[in-house]
C-alpha cells in the first residue's frame, strides 16, 4: 500500500511538471489590410526551421509576427532566410530577444510595436562548459546569415562592435531596433492592436 502511495504521489508530481515545448507556436490572423499573418511566438527550438517552411509553403502568409525569449541559431537562420527570399515583412508584437531578434532583422520592412524592445547579442555555446559563453561556430554562421541578408561589412563590423562594447566584455544584451534605425533599415514603429482585434481575427 505504501508503494502504491509512493508511485501515485510520484506519477501526481510528473503530471504537474510543465514540459519544453517541441516547436514554438503558428497561428494565423488576418489584419486589417487583409495581409494574412503568421505569428511565430515562444522559444525557437531545433525543429522550427523545417516546420516554418512547410508552414509558410502552405499558407504563403506576407507578414511574420514575432515574440519570444530566443532559441536554437541554425533554425532562426533558415526561418531568417526563408523570410528575406520571399520578400516577407517582420513585426515584433511582444519582446523579442536573441534567436527572434535575428529573425526579425530579415523582413523586407521591419515593424516594432510600440514599446516593444528587440535585443540581440552574439551567439552563445548552449550546452557543455562553454554554455552561455560566446561561441565560435555560432558566430561564424551568423556572419555568413548577415551577409545572406546582404547588410554591408561596416554594419556587420558594428553589430560585433555593439554586442562586445567595443571589445571592453565577451558578450551583451544590445537595443537591436535603435540599431537598426541608426543603420537606415526600413524600421517602422506602429501602434499595437488590441488583443482583443488580434483574437477576433485569428484564424
Amino acid at each position: 500500500m505504501h508503494t502504491l502511495q509512493l508511485l501515485a504521489g510520484a506519477a501526481t508530481a510528473l503530471a504537474s511538471l510543465t514540459l519544453p515545448a517541441l516547436a514554438a507556436d503558428y497561428d494565423y490572423r488576418t489584419n486589417a489590410n487583409g495581409d494574412l499573418v503568421l505569428r511565430l511566438s515562444g522559444p525557437i527550438t531545433p525543429v522550427d526551421g523545417g516546420i516554418f517552411l512547410a508552414e509558410v509553403n502552405r499558407k504563403q502568409p506576407r507578414i511574420v509576427e514575432l515574440s519570444g525569449p530566443g532559441g536554437d541559431l541554425l533554425s532562426a537562420v533558415r526561418i531568417g532566410v526563408i523570410i528575406h527570399e520571399r520578400y516577407m515583412w517582420t513585426r515584433a508584437v511582444g519582446e523579442c530577444r536573441s534567436a527572434c531578434a535575428y529573425i526579425w532583422i530579415a523582413g523586407l520592412h521591419m515593424q516594432a510595436d510600440e514599446g516593444v524592445k528587440i535585443l540581440n547579442h552574439l551567439p552563445v555555446a548552449r550546452h557543455g562548459a562553454g554554455q552561455g559563453i560566446p561561441d565560435t561556430e555560432g558566430t561564424a554562421l551568423f556572419g555568413w546569415y548577415l551577409g545572406r541578408l546582404e547588410l554591408s561589412v561596416e554594419m556587420m563590423e558594428a553589430f560585433l562592435d555593439k554586442a562586445t562594447a567595443a571589445g571592453t566584455v565577451a558578450n551583451q544584451y544590445f537595443d537591436m531596433l535603435a540599431f537598426a534605425e541608426y543603420w537606415n533599415a526600413p524600421v517602422e514603429i506602429v501602434p499595437a492592436e488590441p488583443e482583443s482585434v488580434r483574437a477576433a481575427l485569428t484564424e
